[in-house]
């Protein structure tokens, strides 16, 4: 018959106590609304189903003014770098193989 020392009882004890709070570490709790923008689009639609035909606010296309303003904003927003570091050059040099 053998018999559990205490040392090694307390070993195993600790060791499945660890692993469960290793374990119960990992879950995540989401206290955020699951599909809430889904239900948001559902309820606009419910409200006005003609909307999406009179596409009312949404602009499908850069013409005009407004077109020419996006385009100088964006053209504006990226500048040539003032300077760069030097990498130096690496070069391949030819095998021969035979």
């Amino acid at each position: 018959m053998k018999f559990i020392t205490p040392t090694s009882f307390l070993t195993s004890f600790m060791t499945i106590t660890m692993g469960l709070f290793a374990l119960t570490g990992c879950t995540q709790v989401n206290d955020f609304p699951m599909g809430e923008s889904h239900y948001q689009i559902k309820q606009v639609q419910i409200l006005d189903p003609d909307a999406a035909e009179r596409n009312d606010g949404i602009i499908l296309s850069l013409e005009g003014n407004y077109g020419r303003k996006v385009m100088q904003a964006y053209r504006g927003s990226s500048v040539a770098p003032q300077s760069s570091k030097n990498m130096g050059s690496v070069t391949a040099g030819s095998s021969s193989s035979n």
